[in-house]
């Protein structure tokens, strides 16, 4: 009897058993179906984001088919050509396409904005009302800036907006841009130096908008980054003169003489002192003022390096030249030349050839040159004699100089790179490109135009013609607008958009401020956009009062 009783109990779970995988298949394959459903809809689908929505549903079907039914034939053969994992990696690259497309969306509708706040700048200009104009292409930059990923160029930029908007007395958005420059800022995990000095911009135009509460908490910032943040004790006091220097513009004296206590303190490079010599310098304390240069200088030939040694006694000399000590600035770079080695590096002999032609002795600069051996420094060195006397105006014996560099210009590749993995480049078109230079310097553009034509390199016709073209509007607005239309149509990769920028600025200066605008739209969103709007809205303000100049 009792074996009776457990043969029909066996047999009820048998038949159980067998009912529960069939309902098990059944439910499978209804999930199975609606999975398939939704795949093939996706495969008819133009829209990456329907296609996400459709395959997600798809992944979630299946897998309920693992998670409720996983004993059935169905989940075994999805788990054996591992379909889950393959669908879901699909979906996660759709995921990215989308980003992707949003964001080309995203740019492709500020592109519109800016590229309408350009027209609206232009329309502006052409009705004389260059002030509306002036705000219609700030706010094209505030939109090309959104297309930066460097917070601290976001941060520098959205300064020079704002700057701008104080000129053209739009404070409300003055202020705004420095928020948002503020917001950037704070994205800045490194270079505390960019920090402290976009703060410090940045606390100057509070003052200029009278936003004390908030020029307060700016300054509270900048010395808590000081005193927390930065350890070393030279640099603590190179940021301390940055927010020295914005007191001393804004008439903060008694804040300037503060800070220079502690700096003087913390000052510990030569460099740093001679900054303090500067600040010493327009606060007209000379006895300060020539401590400071002397400590500059012994902390310079205290150096292990000669190298750094020459440079900054470079540094300082050109220094005592701006403020009119000549003697003292000659016998400073008297004491460099005398540090030079007797086989000197050529670099430093042509940074002091510069230098003796800054400061007006022409003929010791000459001198050095006997000291370089290989031609393509001896030739830049008399190209660096002959921009001095180009920026003098001394014409013929500029000429001279400039004879003698293209007489022994060398046409190579210049520099052994090939271990440190940088490009070698064009002595001739280098060397061609300064004394173009030179030339438009002192209006010579036919020349210039000759010289510059000689280059094969296109680096160095690119960087000579974008400064000859910037030099020739300030001094022949009419031959700079022809020359901007002649390169309009030159092609290839030579216009790009820095270029093209630097033709966009040339229009402005040469007063075509609408083809200005036109130029502007080829170029593509970015830093170079951005600095030429900026460029151009400078020029046009230029004859406004700027309310910047009235603490200097």
């Amino acid at each position: 009897m009792l074996n009776k009783i457990l043969l029909n109990f066996s047999l009820i779970i048998f038949l159980s058993l067998i009912g529960c995988e069939d309902f098990y298949n059944f439910e499978a394959n209804k999930l199975k179906k609606k999975a398939t459903t939704y795949i093939e809809k996706s495969k008819i689908s133009n829209n990456t984001n329907e296609k996400i929505e459709l395959l997600s549903n798809a992944l979630i079907n299946l897998e309920k088919i693992q998670n409720k039914y996983p004993k059935t034939k169905i989940a075994r053969l999805y788990r054996k050509s591992n379909e889950i994992p393959k669908l879901s990696a699909h979906v996660d690259q759709l995921r990215i396409l989308s980003s992707k497309q949003k964001l080309e969306k995203e740019k492709e509708t500020n592109i519109g904005k800016l590229k309408k706040n350009i027209d609206l700048a232009s329309l502006e200009i052409k009705n004389k009302n260059k002030l509306q104009g002036s705000i219609h292409i700030l706010n094209a930059i505030e939109i090309s800036i959104n297309q930066i990923g460097d917070s601290r160029t976001k941060s520098r930029l959205s300064n020079e907006i704002s700057r701008q908007r104080v000129i053209l007395n739009d404070k409300e958005n003055a202020y705004r841009n420095l928020l948002e420059s503020e917001k950037f800022i704070d994205e800045m995990y490194t270079d505390l130096p960019k920090k402290i000095k976009n703060l410090s911009q940045i606390y100057k135009l509070l003052h200029l908008l009278e936003k004390k509460n908030k020029k307060n908490e700016i300054e509270k910032k900048i010395y808590s980054i000081i005193n927390n943040e930065i350890k070393n004790n030279d640099n603590k006091a190179v940021a301390y003169l940055e927010i020295t220097k914005i007191n001393l513009i804004i008439g903060e004296i008694n804040k300037v003489k503060e800070d220079m206590k502690k700096i003087v303190k913390l000052a510990e490079k030569s460099n740093t002192y001679l900054d303090i010599a500067k600040i010493y310098s327009k606060i007209n304390d000379v006895d300060q003022l020539n401590y400071f240069l002397d400590k500059a200088k012994k902390t310079a030939k205290s150096k292990d390096q000669i190298f750094w040694i020459v440079r900054d006694l470079i540094n300082i000399s050109l220094f005592e030249n701006s403020i009119n000590l000549s003697e003292q600035s000659y016998s400073t770079l008297i004491e460099a030349k005398q540090t030079l080695p007797d086989r000197p590096d050529e670099r430093l002999v042509l940074e002091l050839v510069d230098a003796f032609a800054k400061i007006n002795q022409v003929s010791y600069a000459e001198e050095l040159i006997s000291l370089i051996k290989p031609k393509y420094e001896e030739s830049m060195a008399y190209v660096f004699i002959g921009r001095q006397l180009a920026k003098k105006q001394r014409v013929e014996e500029m000429k001279v100089y400039i004879d003698k560099a293209i007489k022994i210009a060398p046409d190579l590749i210049h520099g052994n790179y090939e271990f440190s993995g940088l490009p070698g480049f064009s002595t001739k078109g280098r060397i061609f490109a300064e004394i173009a230079r030179a030339y438009a310097n002192i209006g010579d553009f036919k020349k210039s135009h000759e010289l510059l034509g000689l280059i094969e390199s296109d680096r160095f016709y690119k960087e000579g013609m974008s400064d000859v073209i910037i030099i020739q509007a300030l001094k022949d607005k009419s031959g700079a607008s022809k020359l901007a239309s002649k390169m309009m149509k030159l092609g290839g990769e030579i216009v790009d958009n820095k270029f093209l920028g630097k033709i966009a600025y040339a229009q402005a200066i040469s007063g075509q401020l609408e083809s200005a605008l036109i130029t502007v739209k080829k170029m593509n969103v970015g830093v170079d956009l951005s600095e030429t709007l900026i460029n151009i809205t400078n020029h046009i303000n230029l004859q406004q009062e700027d309310l910047l100049t009235l603490y200097h």
